[in-house]
């Protein structure tokens, strides 16, 4: 059996279309994808998986295979009767830690049924080519879009690989559409990370305005969203909230308080992510106050009710 040390996973490309609009002059991001493949390929200890989604990139998938050989596997999926068992515990679970009436979705547990598959899929053919890797070490990336998929599948399949830390995810202009931002950026600053594998995205908007996001690295479905507590002037901040779906009205929780706000930590498919903006801070200050924030569980009681 050969170690893999790395893993580069893709989800759902290729990047929308109108990320030529929002991001040009840059090369289209798909350009970067296939020359980021074809470099990494190189490295023997390096695998890659791609989930192709309904519309698929079959010239990533060409050079994919072409460098990587069998260290590609390409829509990975195992419905096997362990895996269903583990979707059944997963749904089980989730009645008992966050409710049986409608702290959740059914579009929640659809999402983590589909990363499921494709993660104990992942595993046995890595095992049948004669790979594996250690999941307390290996460092696995993620490309995409900067979308609600995106999201989701990198915490669920990070979480059902059996990862010690996060998925790395990429925001840079150059790596990923940055469409469902859902603002106009100009640039990728930094992301910190903070508890609970909660990962804090900070950006800057094309008119100098600072802007961040909070994201869930790394949680399995029964385990509850989260929330960031922030302690700042609100008079200088904006708050915006929406669902990462067109089809699912918002449920969230973020406002304004006293003494700073609270923001949805966003996951993909949990009804809420939170785009909190600067009005006229410094983007050092921004940072600094954002990255002090508190992470704890979304308590239903906590939610505001919204609509699209």
């Amino acid at each position: 059996m050969k170690e893999l040390k790395r893993i580069y996973l893709f989800i759902h490309a290729p990047a929308h279309l109108s990320y030529r609009e929002l991001m040009k002059p840059n090369p289209p991001v798909e350009e970067n994808w296939r020359k980021l493949v074809a470099e990494r390929g190189e490295d023997e200890e390096s695998g890659i998986c791609i989930i192709q989604g309904s519309a698929g990139d079959p010239e990533l998938v060409a050079s994919a295979e072409e460098h990587f050989g069998d260290r590609c596997v390409v829509d990975p999926c195992d419905e096997g009767p362990e895996t269903m068992l583990l979707i059944a515990q997963d749904l089980e679970r989730t009645f008992r830690e966050r409710g049986a009436y409608e702290q959740w979705l059914p579009y929640e547990m659809w999402s983590s049924c589909n990363a499921r598959k494709w993660a104990e899929g992942l595993k046995k053919e890595l095992e049948r080519r004669g790979y594996f890797y250690d999941p307390e070490k290996v460092q696995v990336e993620s490309f995409g879009n900067w979308t609600g998929c995106y999201h989701k599948y990198s915490m669920f399949m990070g979480k059902y690989l059996g990862l010690s830390k996060p998925v790395k995810k990429h925001p840079e202009p150059e790596l990923s559409s940055l469409e469902e931002v859902p603002m106009k950026v100009s640039r990728f600053v930094e992301s910190v990370p903070l508890d609970h594998h909660v990962q804090l995205f900070v950006f800057e908007r094309e008119d100098g305005r600072p802007m961040a996001q909070f994201f869930d690295g790394l949680r399995g479905v029964w385990e509850k969203p989260h929330i960031a507590r922030v302690k700042v002037d609100p008079q200088g901040l904006e708050l915006f909230t929406f669902s990462p779906n067109a089809f699912v009205k918002v449920r969230g929780a973020s406002r304004i308080l006293e003494d700073g706000f609270i923001a949805d930590v966003g996951d993909g498919c949990h009804p809420a992510f939170t785009t909190v903006v600067g009005k006229e801070k410094d983007l050092d200050e921004f940072r600094a106050a954002l990255a002090e924030a508190e992470i704890s569980d979304l308590d239903e009681a906590t939610r505001v009710y919204y609509r699209i």
